[in-house]
C-alpha cells in the first residue's frame, strides 16, 4: 500500500471506530431499558457486529473486542453459577490428579483404569465420611449452637441482677452509671454475637441445602471427573496448540503459573488432610470437647497462613470454655500444643517437599498480602492470596531481571565505547 493510499485510509479507520464506539454506547443505553438475559446478549452481538471488521484494520477495535468477550464469558459464567459446580468439582479432581495418572501411566497402566480406581477413591472415602464423620459433626454443631445460647442466656441474666451491682458497689464503682453502660453497651452487644452466630449457622445450612438440593448434578462429579481425567492429556494439547502457535510469550507464562498453582494446590490438599485427620484424632484421644468439629475445623482453616493457626486455636479455646469441662485448663494447653505441633509438621516438613520454593513468599510480604486479599475478598481472599501474591511475583521478578539485563548492556556499551 502507498502512502497516499495510507493516508486515505486513516481518516476512515478513525471515523469507522469513532462510529462503532457510538453505535456501542447507544446499544448500551438500549440495552439498559431491557431487563433479563437479553440485555448483555443484545449488548455483545452489537458491540461485535460492528468491531470485527475492524478488528484487522485497528488495534483499538482489537482490544476492545477481547475485552468484550471477556466480560460476556464472565457474565455467562457468573449467571449459570451452581449449574456449573459438576463440571467444575469434575476439573478440579482431574487437575490435582493429573501427575499421579501420568505417573501411571509411564509405568503401562492404562489410563482410563486409573482414572477408575481414582474415583472409586474418593467415591469411597466421601461415603465413610457421609455415614460416619457428618453425623457426628452435625451433632457437636448442635451441641455448640446449645453452650452458646446457654452462655449467653446465663450472661445477660447475671448482668440483670442486681447481686453484681451490689458487688461493684462494695468495691467503690459507681452502680449507676455501671447499670446504664451493661444495659445500653454490654447486653445489646451479647444480643448481637448471639444473632450473629445463628446468623453463620443458618447461612451454612442453607448452603448445604442448596447443595443438596443440586444432588442430582453433584451425582454427575464422578463421571465428569473421569472424563476429564481420560482426556487430560488432550486437552493440554488443545491448550498448547493454540496459545503456542498465536503467541508463545503467554504459553509460556500459563506453562509457569500452572506449575505454582499445582503446587500450591497440591501442596494445601495434602497438609489440610494431615491436619485435620491428625487433629480428629488426637482431640478424641485428648477427649476434648467436640474433637471431631475442632479437628475438622483446623484442616479447613490450615491453608490461610498465620490466620488459620490462631483462628483454630481461638476457636477452641472459646469452644472448650463454653463446654466447661472438668479441666478446661488442660484441655486448653493439650489444644494449643497439638495444633501448633501439627502446624510445624505441615509446614516445615510436608509443605517443603511438596510445593518446594516455586511458592516460597518472604512473610513480611505473605502478611501483607493476606490482609490486602482478605480486606477486598473476605475468606476466599484469604485462601487465595498466596497463589496469587506468588504469581505476581513472578512477574515482578522477571520484570527486574530484565532490568539488570537492561543495565548490564548499557554499562558494557559504555564501556567498549569509551575502551575504543
Amino acid at each position: 500500500m502507498t502512502s497516499g493510499e495510507s493516508d486515505h485510509h486513516i481518516p476512515w479507520m478513525g471515523w469507522g471506530i469513532a462510529l462503532g464506539l457510538t453505535l456501542i454506547g447507544a446499544f448500551v443505553a438500549i440495552s439498559g431499558v431491557l431487563n433479563g438475559v437479553l440485555a448483555p446478549i443484545v449488548l455483545y452481538g452489537s458491540a461485535m457486529m460492528f468491531l470485527v471488521p475492524l478488528r484487522k484494520r485497528s488495534p483499538l477495535a482489537r482490544q476492545l473486542g477481547n475485552w468484550a468477550t471477556f466480560l460476556f464469558a464472565l457474565w455467562i459464567l457468573t449467571d449459570l453459577g451452581t449449574l456449573l459446580l459438576p463440571f467444575v468439582l469434575g476439573f478440579f479432581i482431574a487437575y490435582v490428579f493429573d501427575p499421579l495418572l501420568n505417573r501411571l501411566e509411564r509405568r503401562r497402566i492404562p489410563r482410563w483404569l486409573s482414572a477408575l480406581g481414582i474415583n472409586a477413591a474418593l467415591i469411597g472415602t466421601l461415603t465413610v465420611v457421609a455415614l460416619f464423620v457428618a453425623p457426628v459433626l452435625w451433632n457437636q454443631l448442635q451441641a455448640i449452637m446449645t453452650s452458646i445460647s446457654t452462655f449467653v442466656t446465663t450472661a445477660q441474666q447475671f448482668l440483670d441482677g442486681r447481686q453484681v451491682y451490689n458487688w461493684l458497689r462494695a468495691l467503690g464503682l459507681p452502680s449507676e452509671q455501671v447499670r446504664a453502660l451493661v444495659q445500653d453497651y454490654l447486653i445489646p452487644r451479647l444480643e448481637g454475637v448471639s444473632q450473629y452466630v445463628f446468623n453463620l449457622v443458618v447461612s451454612f445450612l442453607e448452603g448445604a441445602a442448596g447443595i443438596v438440593a443440586h444432588l442430582v448434578n453433584i451425582i454427575l462429579v464422578p463421571l465428569l471427573a473421569f472424563y476429564f481425567l481420560v482426556d487430560m492429556p488432550r486437552l493440554k494439547q488443545l491448550l498448547r496448540t493454540v496459545l503456542e502457535s498465536r503467541s508463545p510469550r503467554i504459553f509460556s507464562d500459563v506453562v509457569a503459573i500452572n506449575r505454582i498453582v499445582r503446587a500450591y494446590i497440591t501442596g494445601q490438599l495434602i497438609t489440610a488432610s494431615f491436619v485435620g485427620a491428625f487433629a480428629v484424632l488426637l482431640f478424641s484421644i485428648a477427649a476434648i470437647p467436640y474433637g471431631v468439629f475442632l479437628g475438622v475445623l483446623c484442616g479447613i482453616l490450615n491453608p490461610i497462613p498465620y490466620v488459620g493457626l490462631l483462628a483454630s486455636i481461638l476457636i477452641a479455646i472459646v469452644a472448650i470454655v463454653m463446654a466447661q469441662p472438668p479441666n478446661p485448663l488442660l484441655d486448653i494447653v493439650l489444644v494449643v500444643v497439638i495444633v501448633n505441633v501439627l502446624h510445624f509438621v505441615a509446614t516445615y516438613i510436608i509443605d517443603p517437599r511438596v510445593t518446594g520454593k516455586r511458592v516460597g513468599l518472604h512473610p513480611v510480604l505473605l502478611i501483607a498480602a493476606l490482609f490486602v486479599f482478605g480486606h477486598f475478598f473476605g475468606l476466599l481472599g484469604l485462601i487465595v492470596a498466596v497463589p496469587v501474591t506468588a504469581v505476581l511475583m513472578m512477574y515482578f521478578n522477571r520484570w527486574t531481571h530484565a532490568l539488570a539485563q537492561t543495565y548490564d548492556h548499557g554499562e558494557h556499551s559504555a564501556a567498549s565505547s569509551h575502551a575504543g
